[in-house]
C-alpha cells in the first residue's frame, strides 16, 4: 500500500513540476523578444512547426536576419537566403491553424513554418512582405 502511495506522489510532482516549467516557458519566450527588441524592426511570440511538433519560439527580424529562438535553442535565417515568404492558414501538412496564420520561409530545398498570431500578422506583413521566387520558365528564344 505504501509502494502505491509513494508512486502517486511522485506522479503528482511530475506532474506539477511539468506544468511549472511549461508556465515558465512563455516568461523565457517574453525575455528573449525583450532582449532582442532594441536591434530588432520585428518581435513577436510565435511557434516554430516541425512536423508536428510546435516549439514556442521568440521571432525577430532585423535588417539582414531572421531569428527564432527559445530556451532550448537559438537559430537565424539569413534574408539573403530566403526566396519565398508566404501568409497562409494551413500549414504544408494541410492541418489548418487556429488563431493565427502560418510564416512560411522557403531557403532552395528548406521550408521553415512560424505560426503567429492574428493581432501581429499585419506588422508581419509590412517587415517581411510576402514574395515569391522569380520563375525560371522564361523561355529562350528560337533561333
Amino acid at each position: 500500500m505504501m509502494t502505491y502511495l509513494s508512486i502517486a506522489a511522485f506522479i503528482a510532482v511530475a506532474i506539477l513540476g511539468w506544468t511549472l516549467y511549461r508556465r515558465l516557458g512563455t516568461d523565457r519566450i517574453a525575455q528573449l523578444n525583450d532582449k532582442r527588441r532594441a536591434t530588432s524592426r520585428m518581435v513577436s511570440p510565435g511557434e516554430f512547426v516541425e512536423g508536428t511538433r510546435h516549439l514556442p519560439v521568440a521571432l525577430a527580424v532585423t535588417q539582414s536576419m531572421f531569428f527564432y529562438e527559445n530556451s532550448d535553442m537559438q537559430a537565424s535565417l539569413d534574408l539573403q537566403w530566403v526566396r519565398e515568404i508566404e501568409y497562409d492558414t494551413q500549414l504544408a501538412t494541410g492541418l489548418a491553424v487556429d488563431g493565427g496564420k502560418v510564416l512560411r520561409l522557403r531557403c532552395f530545398s528548406q521550408v521553415f513554418e512560424f505560426v503567429i498570431a492574428n493581432d501581429v500578422v499585419t506588422r508581419w506583413h509590412m517587415m517581411m512582405p510576402p514574395r515569391r521566387a522569380i520563375e525560371a520558365a522564361v523561355a529562350a528564344p528560337a533561333a
